[in-house]
């Protein structure tokens, strides 16, 4: 009786717990990032746009999703969709478990691509390529380094007989190698197209290359100043050496 009551309310409590948790990181993510673009971006990378979604739920105590779903992808929202489908392939129902972990999924993967949005947004440049570039050479490792380290803690229960503990292993592994792969490729990408202007008191890096490439002039003058200067002084050395070599026969005879 409780399972067949949970499966007739599963399916709005996923919609409804899944939207709070995009709404909350949504907010949390503008304040932070203080870029209504940049948390679109974002927020993007994590959530899913359904059309119309029908989930069968059967007695076996197993759900799958019907061939007519229909699911529109707006602004390139591929996460959460990404992390369904897997689930689909292997075979999980939409239960109480699952969808607590969905509704974790969206705090865990924003993770990643929040820390690259932010980074960008405080790169100065005309050319956006090179602040993606900037952004992914600054946070990238930081960030690759938080996955692994999240992956690792989770892949000892991989090989767990527990219901519970295979549905948690295998999503959050899900979650972060998905997350790792929209923070670090798809979100520069995104940027990159449509990123919205830096903040003013962000990093300069025209003027730091300008800065750079004079700073390099000037060294390359003062080393070629250098070197015309040792070669004067050697000419020197060498017209001095030949006076003497002149004065000594004339002093012996």
């Amino acid at each position: 009786y409780l399972t067949i009551e949970g499966f007739k309310v599963i399916q709005e409590e996923l919609y409804r717990n899944v939207a709070l948790a995009i709404g909350a990181v949504a907010v949390i993510v503008f304040f932070t990032v203080a870029s209504p673009m940049t948390t679109l971006l974002i927020t993007a990378n994590i959530a899913v746009s359904c059309d119309r979604t029908e989930v069968c739920f059967h007695c076996d105590d197993h759900a799958e999703f019907s061939s007519t779903s229909s699911c529109r992808l707006a602004l390139l929202q591929f996460c959460l969709i990404e992390i369904l489908g897997f689930m689909w392939l292997m075979g999980f129902a939409i239960d109480s478990v699952t969808v607590i972990l969905l509704a974790l999924a969206v705090g865990l993967s924003v993770d990643y691509s929040a820390h690259v949005g932010h980074t960008f947004m405080v790169k100065k440049s005309i050319d956006k390529n090179k602040r993606a570039a900037e952004a992914l050479s600054d946070m990238g490792a930081a960030v690759l380094s938080g996955g692994i380290s999240t992956f690792l803690a989770v892949i000892v229960l991989l090989f767990s007989d527990s219901y519970v503990f295979i549905v948690l292993s295998r999503q959050f592994c899900l979650t972060v190698l998905l997350g790792l792969g929209h923070g670090l490729f798809l979100l520069p990408v995104m940027l990159s197209w449509i990123g919205p202007k830096a903040f003013s008191a962000g990093q300069d890096l025209d003027a730091e290359e300008e800065t750079t490439g004079k700073d390099n002039g000037k060294t390359l003058e003062d080393s070629e100043e250098g070197d015309d200067k040792e070669v004067t002084k050697v000419d020197a050395t060498a017209d001095e050496s030949e006076a003497v070599m002149k004065d000594e026969p004339s002093e012996k005879a």
